[in-house]
């Protein structure tokens, strides 16, 4: 191996001494950059170079689940994805809106680019009134993602001093975290909120503005300020939607039959023996529309119209043919002619119509039936 590896480094000498051009495959890698992060839910400007005239292909993955998948287009329809064009120059860029930590990479002739990862900064949005010294507190993060652990601090001479803390809860579809403040005395007081960051879905802390009211008798607002984790510039903030995106186990996969029972005919009551169960985990009806189901190859659902999934119900997507809402309006169906789960392994993703991660249920060779 040794000599081999002389030899190599001779030839490669050789071609360095001749000034011959590096292999094309090289040169005409893509490549992708991105802010660091961006503060709260909005787009983020992705840009990289690929060969000029080159279609160019975004990947994306939620930091959390690390699987790559084609980021689809919601502005062109289900089943369609995000792309765009070099320039003359072998310019790029696209615009892609996040609502937690995201991965990316694109493709361009086949060939990857690098991979980068783009944080999210926890916006608190705070509410505060008060009355004869108790303060309500009503905090939302935005992204509005539940268990994230907030501080109420409160200005004691200019040291800052926790006076509550807790963990943000699921709120019909967004997140939540209130809380009472007693004994807070008479005057003005002055707080913060301050939102640990989120490893996991890389969501970097966030404080709130100081809001100071009269404990007497008072109210104040607060709005979050830059997070402490320096941020390279980015595109503006656009409005944050009037109904935030569920969050990642709200709906979750809590069966899966990936081998139909019997022989494996491909007959469409065997294909319709393959299903999968979704239920619903929140207090709160959860309209399934544009959410799609996907294997570990690429093959999706989508499901195309609304689909309103009560709190604490379930559903069931079968791979065959047959009328959606039969035999009751639990059932649906996904009008394939070949099975879709593999027995000896595979891996169901669940993600909203934004393309959001929300659950996941990986299995290897077993009895055919998984509770993930």
């Amino acid at each position: 191996m040794r000599a081999r590896q002389t030899a190599v480094a001779a030839a490669l000498g050789c071609v360095a001494a001749l000034g011959l051009a590096a292999p094309a495959a090289a040169a005409d890698a893509p490549t992708i950059s991105a802010p660091a992060s961006r503060q709260g839910f909005g787009p983020i400007t992705l840009t990289g170079t690929a060969p000029a005239g080159a279609t160019v292909e975004l990947y994306e993955s939620a930091y959390k689940f690390n699987d790559f998948y084609p980021s689809p287009d919601y502005t062109r329809g289900a089943g369609t994805y995000i792309t765009t064009t070099a320039n003359s120059s072998g310019r790029w860029t696209l615009s892609r809106d996040l609502d937690s930590g995201f991965r990316f990479y694109v493709k361009a002739g086949g060939v990857e680019s690098n991979r980068i990862s783009v944080a999210v900064g926890i916006v608190p949005s705070v509410q505060m009134t008060a009355s004869n010294g108790t303060v309500n507190v009503n905090v939302e993060p935005d992204p509005g993602q539940p268990g994230l652990h907030v501080h109420v601090q409160r200005d004691n001479g200019g040291t800052w001093s926790e006076v509550a803390d807790g963990f943000s809860v699921q709120s019909g579809e967004t997140a939540t975290y209130s809380t009472t403040l007693t004994g807070q005395g008479s005057g003005v007081q002055s707080y913060r909120v301050v939102i640990d960051a989120d490893a996991d879905n890389n969501l970097l802390r966030g404080t709130s503005s100081t809001i100071s009211l009269n404990v007497g008798n008072g109210s104040g607002t607060g709005g979050g300020t830059t997070p402490t984790t320096p941020t390279t510039p980015t595109t503006p903030t656009a409005p944050k939607p009037a109904t935030p995106s569920v969050q990642a186990g709200a709906v979750q996969f809590t069966k899966i039959q990936y081998n139909s029972p019997g022989a494996d005919s491909g007959s469409n009551s065997s294909l319709n023996g393959e299903w999968v169960r979704l239920t619903n985990k929140t207090k709160a009806t959860i309209n399934l529309k544009g959410w799609t189901i996907r294997d570990a190859s690429g093959k999706v659902y989508t499901f195309s119209s609304d689909f309103r999934l009560g709190a604490g119900k379930y559903a069931y997507v079968h791979t065959g043919k047959g009328t959606n809402g039969r035999p009751d309006a639990q059932h649906r169906y996904w009008n394939r002619t070949g099975y879709v789960w593999n027995n000896s392994g595979d891996t169901a993703y669940l993600r909203t119509n934004t393309g959001k991660s929300i659950d996941s249920c990986k299995w290897g060779k077993g009895s055919g039936v998984t509770y993930c």
